[in-house]
């Protein structure tokens, strides 16, 4: 996965000096063999330093951002404390969805390739919200629909095979549709996220236009 050179020299040091200083990944202790594999997997992944890159060029933040692997809470971004987490059985579940779908069977990725860039994707995602909080920039819409946006057009534009990646993603999110009943409850009409297929299918016509 290698980033495009889009921007000016100058520019792209000057954010890479603020973002570098400005994103900390920590990673909590694994305790089962499955989150020891999870933690193993992202380690020796490009996902962190590409993530790191993205931000240095093109979303440096103002104030030091937290990237925590492991616990149980998340995905998610918490603007009390500027940090992301993502639980080890995030990776999995993705490893497994990829896996029971027959992901190398039908399409020539490895389920492996597929939960590391869903999680990039989903990396992106959180940084978008903690970008919005950073930057306090106003969202006139849904903030989530907006930063699933962000993740996929950052992919899309900057990586030379970001579209592949985003189109994991979107697969992903397939995978969880078609793995509920085929009926939503009345409280998620108002959630805040976008239904698992709608988002399928927003990011399918970002990545094909």
């Amino acid at each position: 996965m290698k980033i495009q050179s889009l921007l000016p020299a100058l520019l792209l040091c000057a954010a890479s000096a603020n973002a570098a200083n400005n994103i900390r990944i920590e990673y909590i202790p694994a305790e089962t063999t499955h989150d020891k594999l999870a933690e193993q997997s992202i380690q020796s992944s490009d996902v962190n330093p590409i993530f790191v890159r993205l931000s240095q060029a093109y979303f440096p933040f103002r104030k030091p951002l937290t990237l925590i692997y492991g616990g149980e809470d998340g995905p998610m971004y918490d603007p009390d404390t500027h940090t992301i987490h993502i639980p080890y059985t995030f990776y999995l579940e993705s490893l497994n969805y990829f896996s029971n779908n027959q992901y190398e069977d039908r399409y020539g990725k490895s389920p492996k390739t597929g939960a590391l860039d869903t999680l990039l994707h989903t990396l992106l995602h959180e940084a978008g919200h903690a970008y919005i909080e950073d930057q306090s920039i106003p969202v006139l819409g849904k903030e989530e629909d907006a930063v699933d946006n962000f993740a996929t057009i950052l992919l899309i534009d900057y990586l030379d095979d970001g579209a592949d990646m985003a189109i994991s993603a979107a697969d992903m999110f397939a995978f969880e549709s078609d793995d509920r009943p085929d009926y939503y409850d009345f409280g998620e009409y108002i959630d805040e996220h976008s239904f698992d297929l709608q988002r399928y299918f927003s990011t399918l016509c970002l990545v094909y236009g």
